[in-house]
């Protein structure tokens, strides 16, 4: 009897950068076919609107194109698209994997991002150019690099805020019956409901990775390929609960 082919995966990106930002993840998986698609607004898709729909829509053609189902892991803004997903084509998906997602969306949590949104259509160099700047004193040049290797999509920003804010993100995983992997950082600010997010189904896992932020898995590329691949095995042997976390992961109940 031959053995079962490995399920693919789909990185969707968070938000600013590309699909190609995601390279270094999908290097750590080297079993299995991988592909991390441009959402609409982002990348060669720049010149798009970004919807929530539409994001749906891109990652459902990707799976479709690997032949379904798929294992669809996202971050931050790819996070609750790959929620969207899951949630409204559970037949796609075999197994997700949230990454710093763990906040339910809602206007209030989205105010700050409005106003940075609202800056960056009203400068739009000097905030291009302080976010870069930004993103090098916080990461350095080399995850800088990767975030702005397909363009940095300020503009899209508001589109993304407006349609993510009222995103019910509880009520859309709880449709979702597959396996579901949560990872957050530690200091990651978007933790704050992720202890809902965990309750949503008993197929649910969090893993928090202590001193860790909102970008880990840019800063820790391998070691969040090592995370999914160890999930996406467990789902392609259909034993979730006997796959123990990597050593480099641990699920704590602290701050990290």
């Amino acid at each position: 009897m031959s053995a079962p082919v490995p399920a693919p995966v789909v990185l969707v990106h968070g938000i600013r950068v590309s699909g190609a930002s995601l390279h270094r993840i999908a290097a750590a998986l080297p079993d299995r076919e991988v592909v991390f698609p441009d959402l609409p607004g982002h990348g060669r898709r720049v010149g798009e609107t970004f919807t929530l729909a539409s994001a749906v829509d891109t990652v459902v053609k990707a799976i479709e194109k690997l032949g379904p189902p798929a294992i669809v892991a996202g971050m931050s803004m790819g996070g609750y698209v790959s929620m969207a997903v899951a949630g409204r084509r559970p037949d796609l998906v075999s197994g997700l994997v949230a990454m710093c997602a763990t906040a339910q969306p809602s206007p209030f949590y989205a105010a700050p991002f409005r106003a940075f949104g609202a800056a960056t259509a009203y400068l739009p160099e000097q905030a291009a150019a302080i976010s870069r700047w930004l993103t090098r004193a916080s990461v350095g040049r080399r995850v800088a690099d990767d975030m702005e290797v397909g363009g940095l999509a300020l503009a899209s920003i508001k589109d993304v805020v407006a349609e993510v804010s009222r995103f019910d993100a509880l009520g859309e995983l709880a449709r979702y019956p597959g396996p579901i992997e949560f990872i957050n950082g530690g200091w990651d600010q978007f933790r704050v409901n992720e202890r809902r997010f965990e309750a949503i189904s008993p197929r649910a896992h969090l893993t928090v990775i202590p001193r860790a932020s909102h970008l880990f898995p840019l800063i820790q590329p391998d070691v969040t390929g090592r995370a999914i691949a160890t999930f996406a095995r467990a789902v392609d042997a259909g034993a979730l609960r006997s796959v123990s976390t990597p050593d480099a992961f641990r699920r704590t109940s602290g701050g990290g």
